[in-house]
């Protein structure tokens, strides 16, 4: 699970992934993953930024991948500004 995350990050960091696609559709091994671990993975994005975001989205900060409704994702996405094609 270590090896996923790790690479995970690195996709996202390298912009290699997808935010929007981590969202929509986390892999088995990322379910349990911290959305802040995640979107602090993100090139451009920072501790600050990503405190904005999620207060903004109104997700806490503990939440994990598979913890989000549907309705905290397509919020986080909007304060992202990402979309389908990005």
């Amino acid at each position: 699970m270590r090896f996923a995350r790790a690479a995970t990050k690195r996709g996202l960091k390298n912009g290699e992934l997808s935010i929007y696609d981590l969202l929509m559709d986390p892999s088995e091994e990322l379910k349990g993953a911290k959305v802040e671990e995640m979107l602090l993975s993100v090139r451009g994005v920072g501790r600050i930024k990503v405190t904005r975001i999620l207060r903004e989205a109104g997700v806490s900060r503990s939440k994990t991948l598979v913890g989000l409704t549907y309705g905290q994702r397509d919020r986080l996405i909007k304060a992202l500004g990402c979309d389908e094609e990005a």
